[in-house]
């Protein structure tokens, strides 16, 4: 890692990095809801995470000896070419202009926004309307554009100014609904590309983005777990340690049930879904998805160790479509596609290579969490990025 021109970012390494810190927290063993794992449970895990990492050797094999960019010459890329700015600033208002009429929208049918409620943390998570959820929980590209934007355009004052507005106003009402999974999104979108692009990201400039984004994540906490709720949490996860320590719990827990509901849930699945989990965003779009659910009667969080806790890392939605076949499958495909986009990149960077891998950047290091790739939020997001800055390129070149 601390090797000099290492890339920090690499698939494999923050692939490995993510799987090993996660899987050593969960061995901890500091709440009794967790257990012992059978050797089935290990298996299946050890099965996803070797397909992942084969996905990578995979593309890592053929692109052995062939000439990559390092990364001073990636860094060089924003001075080296022009870009069609006044397009992007044209998108960027478009997705805000989308955006904070859908947000106005939700917010007068729905009656409330989260943090103004008595019960926030429960407030937020029905919080939502079909179709103009869509441009709500675009926020993690108008972030990104905004960024992308104040980097590669020299001089317009004015502009910097009406999105610097632009800005404030959509993170805040986005704050207000406290979903921060989002939020992580954009950050760790904007880090991976300040890495790639610019010479930003050094140790006091990573030390001042990761104060700053913990500072949000856990000011959002603070204001969920307001009075007695940390403490109320720390019973409720029946943790091991003091409760001087209550606040350390849901950090904890978030990680490592995540592992523990996989381990739990693969030992019990007898019935599959054969593809309703692994494109649940196609389901999502067509209006389909609650319907055939309803019909199959399937469950929509099965085996939980604890209703507290709902998430199973990101593999078990092949596990419970195809089976073993599915966990083998999958993360191998996904695995190929990260490491395709990375050694583009590396090959022929661009806006849309470096977008692209920032955000897969961040599907691996919440590999761990949910299967964020098969949600109809973040497919919509994926579509905006690749499509507008393959765009921005198109323009330019034909402008040439």
């Amino acid at each position: 890692m601390f090797k000099k021109n290492t890339d920090v970012f690499a698939p494999a390494r923050l692939f490995i990095i993510i799987w090993l810190l996660s899987i050593g927290l969960t061995e901890l063993k500091f709440s009794r809801y967790q257990n012992d794992w059978t050797l089935f449970s290990w298996l299946m895990l050890l099965i996803a995470i070797a397909s992942f990492l084969l996905g990578f050797f995979i593309v890592y094999t053929i692109n052995v000896g062939k000439p990559i960019s390092n990364i001073m010459t990636l860094r060089q890329f924003i001075s080296r070419n022009s870009f069609n700015t006044d397009l992007l600033f044209k998108y960027i208002l478009l997705l805000f202009t989308a955006y904070i009429i859908s947000y106005i929208i939700s917010a007068l049918v729905i009656g409330y926004i989260p943090l103004f409620t008595k019960y926030p943390g429960v407030a937020r998570n029905d919080w939502g309307i079909f179709g103009f959820g869509l441009f709500v929980q675009s926020f993690p590209s108008i972030i990104y554009f905004i960024y992308l934007y104040f980097i590669i355009t020299r001089k317009e004052r004015n502009k910097k100014l009406i999105l610097l507005v632009v800005f404030l106003i959509t993170f805040l009402t986005y704050a207000f609904l406290l979903q921060r999974y989002y939020i992580a999104f954009a950050i760790i979108m904007i880090m991976a590309t300040m890495y790639y692009f610019t010479n930003m990201l050094r140790f006091r400039n990573v030390l001042l983005i990761t104060i700053v984004g913990f500072s949000i994540m856990f000011g959002m906490t603070f204001i969920r777990l307001t009075g007695t709720i940390a403490n109320y949490l720390y019973y409720l996860s029946d943790m091991k340690f003091s409760v001087k320590y209550a606040f350390f719990t849901e950090p904890y827990m978030y990680v490592v049930m995540n592992l523990e509901n996989f381990s739990h849930a693969v030992n019990k699945i007898e019935n599959f879904a054969y593809g309703l989990l692994s494109f649940d965003f196609i389901f999502a779009i067509s209006g389909l998805k609650h319907i055939i659910a309803e019909y199959l009667r399937l469950p929509e969080f099965p085996h939980l160790i604890t209703n507290n806790y709902n998430t199973y890392t990101m593999f078990f939605v092949y596990y419970w479509d195809y089976g073993v076949f599915g966990l083998f499958l999958f993360p191998l495909f996904i695995g190929i596609l990260f490491t395709h986009f990375y050694y583009k990149m590396r090959k022929t960077p661009s806006l849309n290579t470096v977008a692209m891998y920032s955000i897969f950047t961040f599907v691996i290091l919440f590999s761990f969490f949910v299967p964020v790739m098969t949600f109809l939020h973040f497919v919509f997001n994926t579509f905006l990025i690749y499509s507008i800055t393959i765009h921005i390129e198109a323009q330019q070149k034909s402008s040439h």
